[in-house]
């Protein structure tokens, strides 16, 4: 099963995520919910760094795993349009919960410093 987790702090915005597990709704290369997930994780970040031009993502990819933690934003048009991003990633990632519910579960945890 694959566990996202969206780490959140006090004003309800992404500072982390974490992507774990394996879906095994399928063959490897045919499991369209890990496709689906891992698809919308690299778009996310492409999309924050290509597009919005957003530095200082830390991540850690491995099998299996991945995580990244959002830097703070001063700039102000960058941080409207980084949780935009983030917001439509949580939006994905939760219609594939809604839609394939028994292969990844999503959850929301406080707390989501640099060093967590």
């Amino acid at each position: 099963m694959i566990k996202v987790t969206f780490r959140k702090d006090a004003d309800d915005s992404i500072r982390k995520v974490i992507v774990e597990g394996h879906a095994s709704y399928g063959d490897d290369g045919d499991d369209i919910v890990c496709s689906g997930i891992s698809i919308l994780t690299i778009s996310i970040l492409n999309g924050l760094e290509e597009i919005v031009g957003i530095e200082g993502i830390l991540r850690e990819v491995k099998a299996g795993y991945t995580a990244f933690w959002l830097p703070r934003v001063e700039d102000f048009v960058k941080n409207v349009q980084m949780t935009a991003l983030m917001d439509t990633f949580e939006l994905g990632v939760r219609a594939t919960e809604s839609a394939y519910g028994d292969y990844i579960t999503v959850k929301d945890e406080i707390g989501g410093e640099l060093d967590d």
